[in-house]
């Protein structure tokens, strides 16, 4: 089974494209699409996230200065300076 997920914002094509879909005998159903974000990722969004949902996810402020591993774990650290 393929499910294809569809983000429109005209309801005039979601139509036309539920229609298509009726007529061609596949179910349809709508609901509203959860962005992913850091609360989606941490919660869950109650579905597998689709390789597109991911990569853009991911892609996300993608010009930020990672973060040094060091400098991040260094208060949980066991080294004494």
């Amino acid at each position: 089974m393929t499910t294809l997920i569809i983000k429109s914002n005209s309801d005039k094509k979601t139509l036309l494209l539920m229609q298509l879909a009726e007529e061609l005998g596949l179910p349809v159903r709508t609901g509203e699409f959860e962005e992913l974000d850091v609360n989606a990722m941490v919660k869950g969004i109650g579905r597998k996230a689709t390789d597109e949902e991911l990569f853009d996810y991911l892609s996300k402020d993608q010009n930020v200065e990672p973060l040094n591993i060091e400098e991040a774990f260094s208060k949980y650290s066991s080294k004494k300076p």
